[in-house]
């Protein structure tokens, strides 16, 4: 297997650029050339970067990183933007079509100060505006999705919500307590997607909705089983071998991201109603309806209540704790009530941990309509020896001892702690640390490496696209998943799907001793443990496998073993199926 072309991706570098400790903080490097400020919402820096080049031209580029804004006010973000004085604001996302909240960036904009507002795609859409035809065009615009949103699209959500609560009263007495027959043929799932793929995510390095929708997918084919998808955009999975059906999501009303998904989850339920009647019409077979929950969407329990299906939903974590503390979407008492819905209106509810278990029981889901389903891998996918040895040389890394992380540097990954740890291995271990994927700590993880420059060496890849990720892996001799405890004290609930692709590459794992984590990784066996958050235990274990490439092999072979007996998506799907036929 040929190694990946590297030519266009620019960040696959020995450095990245930082300005003032952070990427996008900084003043003006003098010049009287105007500043545009370019926000990148889409993690594609090196489209980012291109699309800046050919629509920015002429302007110093100032990029903003998003973790800077996400928790701000929006007092505290405009006074943010508005002190840099940009003649031009731009954003970049991946689809503008699927945007939400453009005209309020645009507004944005104006507001801070810009004279120019650029919106632009990686599809190669470019919308313009003047501050001028913002405030008299946009502004208005926005004034009425505002209206619409809280006069019309949240009370009829709320009463909706309310009423199919109350609806599961009357399903209960039509089903009493009987069950499906027992089954033992092969079974058909309407599978619902909700959630949108958007194209950075479909190609993102580590994009783990997009690992399991195909890992899970691929398990049940294998099973003899058979899929219906009914999705917002491309599945990302099946290649051919499933039923598609695809809504197109509405850009009608998106004044805010909250406001965007509860119109688009009507959207998506009256589809779902139709599709769902016209394949009773065709008397077509289905023997239950699974969906992956996602934020305000309840189309899975609207299908359950109007056809008898059973309805079991894959609950990957509270959407409600997520937004508290990892990705704020407002309107979270509304949220609150679309999850309990959810929740009780399931005959399965399939988390990844048991962790995720207890906090369910904790909030008064029974046990027995709670299972335990870890995530996965495919290891006919994920194998040693697939291309590693020709990306080495691509990369110059050959004779080096190759540290990976694979991550959408989210605050719970743990790259920082990673990067700390590189400038405490020791020279002699000979390591280049080697970061895959893009997000919110990127930028952090890229200045503390600055900051070990002359001590380790190291590449950012930049997102890449998700078939390529196991080429990454076979390059990197040891992997890490330094993953961090939750800021708030909460246990972690994660069943991280890069750990078991680690483990399918045949490489040994650091891992933090979190979790479901510490159960899968045999401290010794298989891998090795080190506490969380502790950047020298983490150096100390990496210059121990450096230094021993005996242990490495012992390691590596034993965690491949390990996720091919318990931890293969065929796995996953095999407890969901199963778990019907004995409903």
């Amino acid at each position: 297997m040929t190694a990946p072309d590297l030519s266009s991706r620019p960040e696959a570098k020995r450095t990245a650029r930082i300005s003032g400790g952070r990427e996008g903080a900084g003043t003006r490097s003098g010049g009287d050339k105007p500043l545009a400020l370019i926000l990148d919402l889409s993690g594609e820096k090196p489209a980012a970067d291109e699309w800046a080049a050919r629509c920015l031209g002429g302007r110093e580029l100032l990029r903003i990183n998003k973790a800077d804004l996400k928790w701000k006010s929006s007092r505290e973000s405009l006074s943010y933007i508005r002190s840099f004085a940009p003649e031009t604001f731009a954003v970049f996302s991946s689809d503008l079509r699927t945007q939400s909240a453009r005209g309020a960036m645009a507004l944005f904009g104006a507001l801070a100060g810009a004279r120019r507002i650029v919106l632009g795609d990686s599809t190669g859409r470019t919308l313009e505006r003047t501050r001028t035809a913002v405030l008299f065009r946009e502004a208005p615009r926005l004034a009425l999705e505002y209206l619409l949103g809280y006069g019309l699209v949240i009370p009829l959500s709320l009463l909706l919500t309310s009423l199919l609560g109350a609806m599961l009263g009357l399903r209960k007495v039509v089903r009493g307590s009987a069950s499906l027959a027992p089954r033992s043929e092969a079974l058909t799932a309407l599978y619902l997607r909700a959630t949108l793929l958007a194209p950075a995510a479909k190609g993102g390095a580590a994009g783990g909705m997009a690992s399991h929708v195909s890992g899970f997918t691929r398990g049940a084919l294998a099973l003899g089983h058979r899929l219906k998808f009914l999705v917002f955009g491309d599945p990302g999975a099946g290649g051919g071998r499933v039923e598609i059906k695809t809504v197109k999501l509405s850009s009608r009303l998106s004044a805010t991201r909250a406001l965007f998904e509860l119109w688009n989850n009507l959207v998506f339920g009256a589809s779902a109603l139709r599709h769902l009647a016209s394949e009773q019409r065709e008397r077509a077979r289905i023997d239950f309806i699974y969906q992956r929950y996602s934020r305000f969407n309840w189309a899975g329990v609207l299908l359950s209540l109007t056809s008898g299906l059973p309805l079991f939903l894959e609950f990957n974590g509270s959407e409600v704790w997520v937004s508290r503390h990892w990705d704020p979407i407002g309107q979270l008492w509304l949220l609150a009530r679309f999850e309990r819905l959810n929740l009780r209106a399931a005959d399965r509810v399939f988390v990844v941990s048991d962790v995720e278990r207890r906090n369910l029981l904790g909030s008064g889901v029974e046990a027995e309509r709670i299972v335990v389903n870890p995530n996965g891998v495919d290891t006919d996918q994920f194998y040693p020896g697939c291309g590693g040895r020709e990306l080495r040389r691509a990369l110059g890394i050959d004779g080096r001892v190759v540290v990976g992380f694979l991550g959408t540097f989210g605050p719970w990954h743990g790259a920082p702690a990673l990067a700390e740890a590189a400038a405490l291995v020791r020279r002699s271990s000979n390591c280049h640390f080697l970061f895959i994927g893009d997000g919110d700590q990127k930028a952090f993880a890229e200045a503390l490496m600055e900051k070990a420059s002359g001590v380790a060496d190291w590449t950012f890849t930049g997102r890449i696209p998700h078939e390529e990720v196991r080429v990454y892996l076979d390059a990197c001799d040891i992997l890490s998943s330094p993953h961090v405890a939750a800021t708030d004290g909460s246990d972690f609930f994660g069943s991280p799907t890069k750990l078991f692709e680690y483990m399918a590459m045949a490489r040994p794992v650091v891992a933090s001793r979190l979790g479901q984590i510490a159960d899968v990784i045999e401290d010794g066996e298989s891998g090795l443990l080190v506490a969380p958050g502790s950047p020298g235990e983490l150096a100390r274990a990496i210059d121990r496998l450096a230094s021993d490439g005996a242990l490495r092999e012992r390691l590596g072979v034993a965690a491949r073993r390990r996720v091919m007996e318990r931890y293969t998506w065929r796995h996953n799907a095999s407890r969901v199926f199963d778990s019907a036929k004995r409903s």
